[in-house]
């Protein structure tokens, strides 16, 4: 999941702005850089006029914090560091690397003190708070158009086309999937992809490769998605997972699908929806009126990229002591909380904690894991981003489940790529029973 949106600090988008004569008359205007400008628009989207002009005063509110945290993380630097740094920067950008497993490359070559670590930590707390406070008062001026249009899925490049696009399963605007049908004279076991973005972003996906092995394979695939948590606070996410999966097996003879094979895979928050439905109790109510409810939502198995095994801050306080993992902000707009005063919430928001977090459910009846994180058990946690990563959260599951006589694997230091889609699908087919 990638709970915490990286905050990249560049001056982008362009704004007009006056430029003086040396006679103190005014030129003609030329555009000029207005720094941090990219994070107040959105694709696709046009504010109207009224809408700009509170755009204008939220950017104008923010521009201070931004500007200081810019600073400050700049800051307290000697310049054999900074040299350090940049060299480093330009080898991971060099070698391909992105995102998280950017940043460990970076970090790992800089040697700071310990002060520094500290104060450095501090900033990038606040770092990783600002882009969630920036966009939830964004898309708060948005009307509901604009917020459908903001959500929808740009195709990703080369993939095959859905058998099925777009498929409501139920009655929230984000209830839909898509339906890739392996051919097959008989039933086919079934892959479902849950999509990650810290509960408040991303969309239906699968990787294009785990597509294609598992296509190729017999196994047919669905990619779903659920209401994002400035919409609604869990456990809202789960239970639209968990009624994607009844949709399924309603539709099991319509689209071939074998009822008793049915696989999750998901990175980060798809991850943990995946491993929460793999241990959760059934859901299916019998007795419902809505036949889709009456299905049931277990799982064959699980294999998972950068998995959250617990979503309660308490716990995530105990695995990563001495950070501020357990304050990531996306856990905190998920669950309606500010976190700065975790020990003293209502009791029913601890209960929330422990309910949407999948290993208070493991029981020894459940469904076998197989986790994978781009970080090893060794990488220290530099930011919330790491921590909320980190395969400590797949150690913790493994232990639990090896006393139940489970199978788990975990595998540290697989980043995405030919490899972590090789083991997934091996994992996969070997429990749904393909060849």
């Amino acid at each position: 999941m990638k709970l915490t949106t990286s905050l990249m600090f560049v001056l982008s988008v362009a704004v007009a702005s006056p430029v003086l004569s040396q006679d103190g008359g005014k030129q003609e205007q030329r555009q000029r850089p207005a720094p941090f400008q990219q994070f107040f628009t959105l694709p696709s989207i046009e504010f109207s006029k009224e809408q700009q002009a509170k755009v204008d005063d939220l950017y104008e509110s923010f521009l201070p914090k931004l500007t200081k945290n810019q600073k400050d993380w700049g800051g307290g630097i000697t310049e054999v560091q900074q040299r350090s740094l940049r060299e480093a920067q330009r080898k991971a950008r060099g070698d391909g690397k992105e995102g998280g497993e950017f940043q460990q490359a970076v970090n790992a070559t800089i040697k700071f003190t310990d002060e520094q670590k500290k104060q450095r930590a501090a900033i990038q707390e606040e770092r990783n708070k600002l882009p969630g406070q920036m966009r939830t008062q964004l898309t708060a001026l948005l009307t509901d158009d604009q917020r459908t249009r903001t959500r929808q899925r740009q195709p990703a490049r080369n993939q095959l086309a859905p058998t099925h696009a777009d498929v409501k399963y139920g009655p929230h605007g984000r209830n839909v999937m898509d339906v890739w049908l392996a051919k097959s004279d008989k039933p086919t076991p079934v892959l479902v992809s849950i999509h990650g973005g810290g509960f408040r972003g991303g969309n239906k996906s699968v990787s294009g490769g785990i597509l294609k092995e598992c296509l190729d394979s017999g196994i047919s695939v669905v990619a779903s998605t659920y209401r994002l948590s400035d919409e609604a606070i869990a456990p809202a996410q789960f239970l639209d997972s968990a009624r994607a999966i009844q949709f399924m097996r309603q539709n099991a003879i319509e689209w071939n699908f074998d009822p008793t094979r049915l696989a999750a895979t998901g990175g980060s928050a798809g991850a943990g929806l995946s491993l929460w439905l793999g241990f959760h109790n059934d859901l299916a109510d019998p007795d419902n009126e809505d036949p889709v409810l009456r299905q049931s939502t277990r799982l064959t198995c699980m294999a998972v990229f950068n998995g959250q095994t617990s979503y309660d801050p308490r716990f995530i306080r105990d695995l990563f002591p001495d950070t501020t993992t357990y304050k990531e902000s996306a856990l905190a707009q998920l669950f309606g909380v500010d976190l700065d005063k975790l020990d003293d919430l209502p009791k029913e928001k601890y209960r929330l904690f422990e309910e949407v977090s999948a290993l208070p459910h493991l029981t020894k009846d459940d469904a076998p894991a197989a986790l994978f994180y781009a970080s090893k058990l060794d990488t220290p946690i530099t930011s919330q981003g790491i921590g909320i990563h980190h395969p400590r959260f797949g150690k913790a599951l493994k232990e639990k489940m090896d006393g139940l006589n489970i199978e788990c694997e975990v595998h540290a230091g697989i980043p995405r790529g030919d490899e972590w889609t090789q083991l997934t699908v091996d994992f996969v087919k070997k429990h749904l029973g393909v060849e």
